[in-house]
């Protein structure tokens, strides 16, 4: 399965959910950098409304993957900025889609019901969700990682 991993990480957790797919899977990935500083509760709150249209890539070349997994933490209930511009830049027909989500245990729900309505609005296929509670270091986001993994019988 070519695989690669679409992601955003302020904190570094996607990051490391994101490299655990990686070496479990031998996918590609691909880090999105939002330029724009998210620095008041407004930023958070409503971070869609704010639209951080300073990306960088803008967009990814994903025609040589069959798997796309996208991946970001969650913002109070919400999606971030600079995965939904990504989204937003492209079109997943015939891509099989996973999404993740880290989060430290609030609005995950809520978020990958956000996330999930974007994909599917640019053609996306989603065969699979995973949340990870970020709460308890690297050896634990690794743990869970390779759980879910197991769970959606891709390892």
């Amino acid at each position: 399965m070519r695989s690669i991993v679409i992601f955003y990480s302020k904190s570094g957790n996607t990051l490391t959910v994101a490299n655990t797919i990686k070496k479990l899977l031998g996918a590609h990935t691909k880090e999105i950098t939002d330029f724009t500083v998210h620095r008041t509760i407004l930023d958070y709150l409503f971070p869609n409304i704010l639209d951080s249209s300073r990306i960088q890539p803008r967009k990814v070349d994903i025609d040589y993957y069959e798997t796309i997994f996208i991946g970001t933490p969650v913002w109070l209930g919400s999606i971030t900025p600079a995965i939904k511009k990504i989204i937003d830049n492209m079109d997943f027909k015939n891509k099989n889609i996973i999404l993740f989500t880290t989060t430290k245990g609030i609005g995950d729900e809520i978020a990958m019901r956000k996330l999930t309505k974007l994909v599917n609005k640019h053609n996306g296929n989603i065969i699979g969700r995973f949340s990870i509670i970020s709460n308890g270091g690297t050896e634990k986001l690794i743990n869970c990682t390779n759980m879910a993994l197991e769970d959606l019988n891709l390892i």
